[in-house]
């Protein structure tokens, strides 16, 4: 049996053990591992190649989608004739407006990321309004898409804020398994008291040494899907076991609401607007009783590289955990 030193085995102890006949064949299964491990890595270099090959090619499709989507041109009548096929539908009812009169489709994105369950949870009533200028959503993954992507968001000029691009970067470590380095999000330039992610709340105070009390406004920080651009920094001193875990949760929800957004919601934009992405589960109300469910969830978790979980980098993640929702004061 092999000898566990503090958690770990030492190969060379264990195999330096072996009858000479079996540590014989043992050498000759490592010769077949680097083998393996040579075409292994020729996979993932393919895969790496393969996966910049077709991002290239999805960027017209997804650059005439985002001029569709903003009424800047229309779709061919051949195009609209292939939708209707795939849709099977039959139009009904009478319009109530007419042809030129709405501009591209309104609220596209904000209706894409309501009709998925994860996303939809991050957005507030109060964020709606903003969401509703959303142009465009896009992911850039990095040279080795292994290393990191990043996802934009672009604005209309609105009432909220100056920005017309907000990012998040997402950085990978390809080790045995693709983890989670860390996230990077971005200055959001609110315009005065339209800041989202925070919300003003009246205190009464006492003077130091008197009876007079005033009355002062705070800002406190409240649950807001802008808070996803508002990564938490690493802490100057060590933190408990308990914040430890709380910040492995906000990573791990983080990191889950980015895969979301790369994986589901960007490449099936429309599917999602219309709600034909929308899993049957999700139409019931949750996941349903049976071990079968389970099951399937956990496959799809699986299937996703998950948040590095070390102490001094699980700090680095993102900010989509819950917060007070902002209440108008």
């Amino acid at each position: 049996y092999q000898r566990r030193v503090h958690g770990h085995v030492d190969p060379v102890e264990f195999l330096s053990k072996l009858a000479p006949d079996v540590r014989k064949r043992v050498h000759g299964l490592k010769a077949i591992q680097e083998d393996y491990n040579k075409q292994y890595e020729s996979y993932k270099e393919e895969m790496r190649q393969l996966e910049k090959k077709y991002e290239q090619l999805y960027e017209p499709l997804f650059s005439k989608r985002k001029d569709i989507v903003q009424g800047t041109v229309e779709p061919t009548e051949d195009e609209i004739s292939k939708g209707a096929k795939v849709m099977e539908i039959k139009e009904e009812g009478e319009e109530t407006k007419k042809e030129g009169e709405t501009k591209g489709i309104p609220n596209f994105w904000l209706i894409a990321l309501k009709n998925n369950e994860m996303t939809e949870e991050a957005i507030t009533t109060k964020d709606e309004e903003c969401l509703g200028f959303l142009k465009d959503i896009t992911c850039k993954n990095f040279d080795d898409p292994n290393k990191g992507f990043t996802l934009t968001f672009y604005f209309d000029e609105n009432p909220f804020f100056t920005n017309t691009e907000l990012t998040k970067k997402y950085y990978l470590i390809d080790e045995d398994d693709i983890m989670l380095e860390k996230s990077e999000g971005c200055e959001i330039d609110w315009k005065p008291n339209k800041n989202l992610t925070v919300v003003m709340k009246k205190k009464k105070q006492k003077h130091k040494g008197g009876k007079n009390v005033r009355t002062v406004t705070k800002a406190e920080p409240c649950e807001s899907f802008f808070n996803f651009f508002a990564p938490p920094k690493i802490p100057d001193g060590d933190c408990s076991d308990e914040e430890e875990e709380e910040l492995e949760d906000m990573i791990e929800a983080d990191y889950e609401l980015g895969r979301t957004l790369k994986d589901k919601i960007i490449p099936r934009a429309v599917d999602w607007y219309t709600g034909e992405a929308i899993p049957t589960l999700q139409f019931e109300g949750g996941i349903g009783e049976g071990e079968d469910d389970e099951d399937e969830e956990e496959e799809e978790e699986d299937k996703h590289p998950k948040g590095k979980k070390k102490k001094g980098q699980i700090t680095q993640g993102g900010g989509a955990a819950k917060q007070p929702e902002c209440q108008q004061q």
